[in-house]
């Protein structure tokens, strides 16, 4: 389905990605917002949204990259930290910790509570490099799909249920395939 179309134009793009994102300021302030958005997430009821919201601020006399880089180390930061809050109290931080909950809090009623942090921080490490990278190889075919089932897929995974997400796709797929022009419009808001 999707073909990883490498150029010479992408290539050079990573690599000047790369070269801003390993400067010494850019992974000070990757540190230092890891480092916040962690204390931030562990607060119950504070997360990642809140905790770039503070931060929001402070980013305004920063080189835009320096500022994107330092809200990404936030957010993820917080997500991290809301893991603990799951863990160690048995109250997630945000609703994505709330499975860490499930296994994370007995195991710290057991005394090994260090044991499920570390798993918690290797797998919020794990998932975030790897999804960073599916991205990086899936960028361009996601670009070359197409602006009409592009907007589909997003309007689709903001539906309320799979029923109505099933609807949607099989009369968009069929007007589609048939010569039509098909309105996003009229399908989502027919129901």
């Amino acid at each position: 389905i999707f073909t990883i179309n490498w150029s010479y134009g992408m290539i050079e793009g990573i690599l000047i990605g790369l070269t801003t994102a390993l400067t010494f300021q850019n992974i000070l302030m990757v540190m230092v917002g890891c480092f916040f958005g962690t204390i931030i997430g562990m607060l119950p009821g504070l997360g990642p949204m809140t905790a770039i919201a503070l931060m929001i601020p402070i980013t305004y006399g920063f080189e835009p990259a320096t500022g994107l880089i330092l809200m990404a180390g936030v957010y993820y930061g917080a997500v991290f930290g809301g893991s603990t809050s799951s863990i160690l109290l048995n109250a997630p931080g945000v609703p994505g910790t709330v499975a860490t909950s499930f296994d994370g809090y007995p195991m710290a009623q057991q005394g090994k509570a260090g044991k499920a942090l570390a798993i918690a921080a290797w797998s919020s490490f794990a998932g975030g490099t790897l999804s960073a990278i599916y991205l990086l190889f899936l960028a361009p075919s996601l670009a070359e799909y197409g602006r009409p089932r592009l907007s589909l897929l997003i309007i689709t995974s903001c539906s309320e249920n799979q029923q109505n997400r099933t609807e949607v796709l099989f009369h968009y797929s069929m007007q589609h395939y048939a010569g039509e022009q098909p309105a996003l419009n009229t399908l989502i808001f027919s129901k």
